[in-house]
Parts: structure tokens; C-alpha cells; sequence
């Protein structure tokens, strides 16, 4: 079987969408798979993978991939290659890992703060901040994107059971999105010297400015002793969020040590003992808690989205961009060894629901599946993993059913008009 990954964004860029492509990547090929990467990121040309990726490719370059593909892997719902998908009869999936089928941001979530993730509010929304004439084309780009996740898609995949019923269409199956997890898992737990750590991009709607704040209000209960916060990641908010600090005059206790990955990070992870993960807006899943509880932390994180469903019991919830309650959180877990105990303790346990193996042999159960049905040929695919085999099961029988596991919205942009019929309270992960 020749797999097509699109993926928008990719290495050396950091973020979610780059870490989970590169595992799939490299997952497909342990299991004997051809796979492609194609990216709009550029390359760097002394980097070398286990497979080849093409940043920027021509038009001429893209028609040859396609034809080469079997199947068409999108890790977002792109447009990208889309003519030449459909002329050349390719089936392709959509990951949905982000709101992009039913808001024009993409997010819930423009200008610093949150907005309508239904069609026709964000549409509204964003004539009122944009005017009418500039939001048209956005409009009609949404438009495109519902009808092609609704009528063409082979099939759309939720990264979390919180997208599964908030962003819900046909031919839709739920897999968790693949986080490397070893490298935390040797993390040492002893003695770290932040009480606090963030780990994440600087953006505004990753709520690291709840966090400053929810920050300073704990330091002003310990004058004599403050705790210390660690903040680890990079972006456009960097600046502010450093002023914040010193506003708050916490400056002194927290230190910004920029962006890192592999054993470097894994190094930073183990420098703190209580994680934070703040997001402002409903994270569709967030990789890093699961890359958290694989390094035993204790961790706090917004309620609504799908961090709270990938923690579970495994860690403590505040609602999102609320300070008091996460400084009450924060100030709980601190002063109560007890409780950290046992919370690092579930947390490592937790972690092995997540374990990468198993999601990736998901996509390639699914994959196969479609491929089948789209008439191309596949070589039997030899898996080096033992999987979860009612994990497995559960999805093949999801996907031979070929109906979606939620209810379509009625009509082309779907019938409700109020956000908050999309939020569902107490989200729990299904196994």
C-alpha cells in the first residue's frame, strides 16, 4: 500500500500536527508501508527520514504523487492537492484536528479571544470584525471544506471523542492522535526544582497568561518562600507574556527557557513537578498532557476541550481562563504531598492507554479498509506491534459499517446556530 501524507506543517517547525505526522510516517514504514510526505515547510536538505518528504512540489510533481498514492492521508482538513485527488479517483481522510469544518478560524478562537465555532456565528462573527466584503472568501473556503468532509471524504477521523460529537459528520471513527511517549517515561521524578511547569507554544490561546496570573496570586500567599514557575516553549506571545511577569512582580520566580525537543526536552520535563496546561480555547486533544503523564507529572489542565478527556482521573480540571480556580488548583496540589503521590502515580498508568503503536495500527486498519474499497490493490502489510486487540476490533467493525457513529447536523451548514450546543460537559475517554 503507497500512503500520501499531507501534512501542512512539519519538522523541523514544532507543534502537535508536526510531532503525530512524523510518527505516522515512521510508523507506516516499520510496517512495511510506502509512505510520501508532502509539506509546505521547507526542508532542510541535510535532514534525512526512513521516507522522503517534498516541501512546495509543483503542480507536475504533485499530478506524480497522487497517481504513486493509494490512498491520501490529509493530517488536517486541507484543500491542498484537492484537484488532483478527485480527478485522479484517489480516496482520501481527513484528520480533524481543529475546528476547520465549522468555523472560518479554524479554532473558536480570533483576535486574543473566543469566537463562534458554528458556521453561520463565525461567519457573522467575523463580517462584524472583518467586514462583509473580506469575509466572503473565507465563507465560501468553509463552504467547501463542509461539502467536501460530508460528500467526499472516504473518511473523517476525530482525534478525540470531544471532536467526535463537536465537529460530527459521516463516515466519521475516533483515533487518538500518535505522541512519542518513551522518552518521558524515564523522566526522573526527584526533587525537581520548579514547583510549576508549562510546556507549550506562546500563543494567547494556550492561556499561558491565566497561568501568570493564577501564578501570582499563589507566590503573594508565600512571600518568604515563593514557589517557581517554568515556562518552556516559544511564540508571538513571548514578549507580552515576559511583561506580564514583571507587571505581576513575579518576574524573579518564573524563567522563559525557549523551545525544545527530544532528550533536551524530556530534560526540561523532569525540572518540574506540577504541569499546567491552561488553554484558553477547547483544545481538540493536546499531545503534550499525554507526553506529561508518560513523565509521571502531576497536571492541571482547562475542562473544556480534550485535555480533560485524555487525563481522566489522572489529574485536576479548572474551567478554562478562569484564575481563581486554577490558582486554587495550583495551591491544592502544592501543599498536599499526598495527593501528588498518588496523581503521578495514575498519571504514568494512564499513559499507557496512549501508547503510539496502537493508534498507529488503527490508521493502518482504517487505511487498508479504504484503500480496499476504492479498488487498489494492497500488499499484505506485516505489524511489528502487538496491538490492542479490541481497540483494533472495535474499529474495523466501525469502519465496515460505514456510517458514522453521530448524528449529521441537518442541513449544508447544520441547524445550530448556538455554540454552546456543541460543548459537552464531562467528557470521559471511551476505551
Amino acid at each position: 500500500m503507497n500512503v500520501l501524507l499531507y501534512s501542512h506543517a512539519f519538522h523541523p517547525s514544532i507543534g502537535g500536527v508536526e510531532t503525530v505526522s512524523i510518527q505516522l510516517a515512521e510508523g507506516f514504514v516499520r510496517r512495511g508501508i510506502a509512505c510520501k510526505v508532502v509539506t509546505r515547510t521547507p526542508q532542510d536538505p541535510d535532514e534525512v527520514f526512513d521516507f522522503p518528504v517534498i516541501d512546495n512540489p509543483s503542480s507536475t510533481r504533485i499530478r506524480q504523487l497522487v497517481r504513486w498514492a493509494d490512498v491520501v492521508l490529509f493530517n488536517g482538513a486541507s484543500l491542498a492537492m484537492q484537484p488532483w485527488v478527485l480527478l485522479y479517483r484517489k480516496p482520501f481522510v481527513w484528520v480533524h484536528v481543529g475546528y476547520q469544518t465549522t468555523c472560518i478560524d479554524g479554532a473558536g478562537w480570533f483576535d486574543g479571544a473566543p469566537a463562534p465555532r458554528t458556521p453561520w456565528a463565525s461567519i457573522r462573527h467575523h463580517a462584524r470584525h472583518l467586514g462583509v466584503r473580506n469575509v466572503l472568501r473565507e465563507a465560501v473556503k468553509l463552504a467547501v471544506r463542509r461539502f467536501v468532509a460530508k460528500h467526499l471524504v472516504a473518511r473523517n477521523v476525530a482525534i478525540t471523542c470531544w471532536m467526535e460529537e463537536a465537529n460530527p459528520l459521516p463516515r466519521q471513527v475516533q483515533i487518538y492522535n500518535p505522541f512519542p511517549t518513551r522518552m518521558f517515561a524515564t523522566t526522573a521524578a526527584n526533587d525537581p526544582e520548579y514547583e510549576f511547569i508549562f510546556l507549550g507554544r506562546l500563543v494567547s490561546e494556550k492561556g499561558v497568561d491565566t497561568l501568570l496570573k493564577a501564578f501570582a496570586k499563589i507566590a503573594s500567599l508565600r512571600p518568604g518562600n515563593p514557589p517557581r514557575l517554568l515556562i518552556v516553549g516559544d511564540g508571538e506571545q513571548r514578549t507580552v507574556l515576559e511583561a506580564l511577569a514583571i507587571s505581576l512582580g513575579i518576574g524573579n520566580h518564573v524563567s522563559f527557557v525557549g523551545s525544545h525537543r527530544g532528550a533536551s526536552l524530556a530534560r526540561q520535563v523532569s525540572r518540574g513537578r506540577i504541569a499546567v496546561v491552561p488553554s484558553a480555547w477547547a483544545e481538540p486533544m493536546g499531545g503534550v498532557v499525554v507526553e506529561l503523564m508518560a513523565a509521571g507529572r502531576n497536571i492541571i489542565v482547562s475542562e473544556r476541550g480534550g485535555l480533560a478527556e485524555c487525563v481522566g482521573d489522572a489529574g485536576f480540571t479548572f474551567p478554562n481562563r478562569n484564575v481563581d480556580a486554577l490558582a486554587l488548583r495550583m495551591v491544592e496540589l502544592m501543599t498536599l504531598p499526598r495527593i501528588q503521590a498518588e496523581q503521578a502515580a495514575r498519571a504514568r498508568e494512564r499513559a499507557h492507554d496512549f501508547a503510539p503503536e496502537v493508534f498507529i495500527d488503527q490508521y493502518v486498519s482504517m487505511l487498508r479498509e479504504v484503500s480496499r474499497k476504492a479498488g487498489s490493490p494492497v500488499q499484505p502489510v506485516v505489524v511489528v506491534h502487538r496491538a490492542d486487540a479490541r481497540a483494533t476490533h472495535a474499529l474495523d467493525s466501525s469502519i465496515r459499517s460505514n456510517t458514522s457513529s453521530t448524528v449529521q447536523p441537518a442541513g449544508f451548514w447544520g441547524s445550530c446556530e448556538n455554540e454552546e450546543a456543541f460543548v459537552m460537559p464531562g467528557r470521559k475517554k471511551r476505551h
